[in-house]
């Protein structure tokens, strides 16, 4: 049989990522840094020259619109996937192992086990819904009501015996609602 725990063991994962980054970082650092400083200055001179454009944009309708609509992007996306940790869910900040835990990795019980989790527990009886006596007034007032709300809905699809139709099933209605209400109280 297969084994369904999986361990996410990303360790290994981590650790040759971080050695390729260590090495790969260290000659082309110093040129960033001076690319940099450039590209600052460049946009320094830039904004130094286009003053009044800039201005006259940041003031257009346009740009207000825009600012409004990003407020708006920003107050919707407040959490994202990227921002669940693992130890966030309630069975991870209860964990006791320092290993991640994987999807499969599921030990309590299942839906499907529900017998055995009943048998479980001693002292569980199942529900036996009992109806009791039935009231011989109340019953005779629902069937005055369920006849006279089909009758009146088989009125409408016999219009040549519509009047007749719907005055006595209207009244049997009538007669078996107010019945329920008045014996109900």
């Amino acid at each position: 049989m297969t084994s369904l725990k999986d361990s996410n063991n990303s360790d290994d994962k981590r650790d040759d990522a971080d050695s390729d980054t260590e090495s790969g970082a260290n000659g082309s650092e110093k040129s960033t840094r001076s690319d940099a400083a450039v590209l600052e200055e460049a946009w320094k001179q830039f904004e130094a020259e286009h003053t009044d454009d800039l201005d006259d944009i940041s003031r257009s309708r346009s740009a207000k619109r825009f600012e409004k609509r990003a407020s708006q992007e920003e107050k919707k996306t407040l959490l994202s996937i990227e921002n669940i940790t693992p130890g966030s869910s309630a069975q991870g900040s209860s964990s006791t192992s320092s290993k991640p835990r994987g999807p499969r990795d599921f030990e309590g019980s299942s839906w499907l086990d529900t017998d055995d989790v009943m048998d479980s527990f001693d002292d569980f009886t199942p529900p036996n819904p009992d109806l009791g006596h039935l009231n011989p007034v109340k019953v005779v007032f629902w069937a005055l009501l369920v006849v006279g709300i089909a009758g009146l809905i088989a009125a409408v699809f016999l219009p040549r015996f519509a009047g007749i139709m719907g005055l006595v099933f209207g009244m049997c209605a009538l007669i078996g609602g107010v019945g329920l209400l008045t014996h109900h109280a």
